[in-house]
C-alpha cells in the first residue's frame, strides 16, 4: 500500500466509489442525498482538514481515505471509508493505523481517539475493535432518518496501544 496526503481528487474519487453500506453511514449524518454531493462536500471539508491520508493501491489509485481530526483539546475523531478494493490494501491501512497512527496520537498526548458507526456494521465494528477501539455507546436515532450510531474510542489509561508490549506501553 501507498499512502499519502489526500487531495481533493483522490476523496473525491473515493467517496464516488465508496462501498454502499459506507455511504449508507455517512450519509446518514449529512446534508446530502446522493454520492456525488456527498463526494463534494467530503472533498471540500477533508481536503482542507490536515492528518487526511489517501491509502492506495501500488499503482497509486485510491482505495481508502483515512482522516483523524482533534476537536477538542486532547480528543481526535477518526473517520474512514473505502472502495470495494479495501481486502487489497486491509492488511497494510490496518498496520498503519495501529502501528503509526494511534501510537503517533498517543505521542501527541491525545487522550481519546473516537469514532461513530453506524449499527449493524458488523464487520467495521470488528475491525474497531480489533484496532485497540473499545464500544462505548449506542446512540440513538442519531442518523437523519432515525439511525442508531455506535460510539467507537480509545481512551488513555483504559486500554493499551494496539500491539505494543506491555513495556512500551506508557
Amino acid at each position: 500500500m501507498i499512502y499519502r496526503d489526500a487531495s481533493f481528487a483522490d476523496i473525491y474519487f473515493t467517496a464516488l466509489n465508496m462501498r454502499d453500506r459506507d455511504f449508507e453511514e455517512i450519509s446518514a449524518v449529512s446534508f446530502c442525498e446522493d454520492r456525488e454531493s456527498l463526494a463534494i462536500e467530503i472533498g471540500r471539508v477533508w481536503s482542507t482538514s490536515g492528518n487526511c491520508l489517501a491509502c492506495c493501491s501500488n499503482d497509486g489509485k485510491p482505495i481508502a481515505i483515512l482522516n483523524y481530526v482533534p476537536i477538542r483539546p486532547g480528543v481526535w475523531s477518526m473517520g474512514l471509508f473505502a472502495t470495494n478494493k479495501i481486502k487489497q490494501i486491509g492488511l497494510s491501512l490496518t498496520k498503519l493505523v495501529c502501528y503509526d497512527i494511534i501510537p503517533a496520537l498517543d505521542r501527541a498526548k491525545a487522550h481519546r481517539v473516537e469514532c461513530h458507526s453506524i449499527e449493524g456494521y458488523d464487520d467495521v465494528h470488528r475491525w474497531l475493535e480489533f484496532c485497540g477501539m473499545r464500544k462505548e455507546s449506542v446512540i440513538r436515532k442519531y442518523g437523519k432518518n432515525g439511525e442508531d450510531f455506535i460510539n467507537f474510542a480509545w481512551v488513555r489509561g483504559n486500554m493499551s496501544i494496539p500491539f505494543q508490549t506491555s513495556s512500551e506501553v506508557h
